[in-house]
């Protein structure tokens, strides 16, 4: 089932979630700098691959430069290409038994993939493959990771109460150790932000937006991708709150955030305009809310590369 059939399906709920599954493009190109374009870097990322191919590169150093050029193709919207990147990251890590950890990372991401496209069965089995993996590592941190990834797919299947406990459980680890990685930090409070909010938890919603658009704001580069979704996800907090101060400047420099790092036609960008749509209806403002809903219908138009049939490689999932 394609992204916007499934969105259809599920209504203005999970709006945010779509938003949510975006979060977890841990080595996404979205992280680079904004005036090299996607195109420049696919094509740097293919000469990278076939230097390393000339000079017999190791397996662990191809998985890593296949996973980038994955996350580069999703990142341009480029879906078919992505799965197979990844799956060819995926097959090239399994000869690598040092990599465990890049091997869980890019079926996560793979994931991340299929979430974006509402294939929700396909994104589970490669979740649940990396965590079991994650935990064979003992890495407390990576396995918080893995924790807050499998958060999402509780989420994606409507279990709320299951996706707070995960997501809690991997924001406390990651406190206590210390977590590095500001962005994995960000995008467990973003997704507790939504969650709590689904189990009529508002108040505790707004709190963890709030923290993430801070953290958000003193770690990530200007503009990050994650920081429009993070504002997505505290505006809808706010709203849901009942606050009258907020929503609206959160939503609106979300939009704007997105509308300029997502590709034209993006599921992140056109959730993120329906939620903001709903929203300025709900506030009396139509007329914003129907020219977002005519933005989002052109922009859906032009979304040509969703991998609609995408499934989960058998390769992919082998026992390591």
């Amino acid at each position: 089932m394609g992204w916007y059939a499934w969105f259809c399906r599920l209504g203005l709920g999970l709006a945010v979630l779509v938003l949510v599954f975006g979060l977890t493009l841990g080595a996404s190109a979205l992280q680079e700098s904004a005036a090299e374009s996607r195109a420049e870097r696919i094509a740097r990322d293919l000469q990278l691959i076939h230097a390393a191919e000339y000079e017999r590169q190791g397996p662990l150093g191809m998985g890593r430069l296949w996973a980038k050029l994955a996350s580069d193709y999703e990142d341009s919207g480029e879906w078919a290409k992505g799965e197979a990147a990844y799956n060819r990251a995926l097959q090239i890590l399994e000869e690598a038994p040092e990599g465990i950890l890049e091997y869980s990372a890019a079926l996560d991401n793979l994931g991340s993939l299929y979430l974006s496209q509402g294939n929700l069965d396909a994104a589970e089995a490669c979740r649940k493959r990396s965590y079991a993996l994650r935990e064979k590592s003992g890495d407390a941190l990576a396995i918080a990771r893995g924790k807050w990834m499998l958060a999402e797919i509780d989420l994606g299947r409507q279990r709320f109460k299951d996706a707070q406990k995960k997501a809690s459980e991997a924001y406390a680890t990651m406190v206590a150790l210390n977590d590095p990685l500001v962005r994995e930090r960000v995008a467990t409070l973003a997704m507790l932000s939504y969650v709590d909010c689904k189990i009529n938890q508002c108040a505790l919603g707004v709190e963890a937006g709030r923290e993430a658009k801070r953290l958000a704001l003193a770690g990530l580069p200007v503009d990050d991708l994650l920081l429009g979704e993070t504002l997505m996800a505290l505006g809808y907090a706010e709203w849901k709150a009942g606050m009258k101060d907020g929503p609206d400047e959160d939503m609106r420099e979300g939009v704007r955030i997105l509308r300029e790092r997502a590709t034209p036609g993006h599921p992140y960008l056109l959730a993120a305009l329906t939620l903001y749509s709903d929203y300025l209806r709900g506030s009396n403002r139509t007329a914003e809310a129907e020219a977002l809903i005519k933005e989002k219908e052109s922009a859906r138009v032009g979304s040509a590369n969703a991998c609609s049939n995408c499934t989960v490689s058998v390769q992919s999932l082998r026992e390591r």
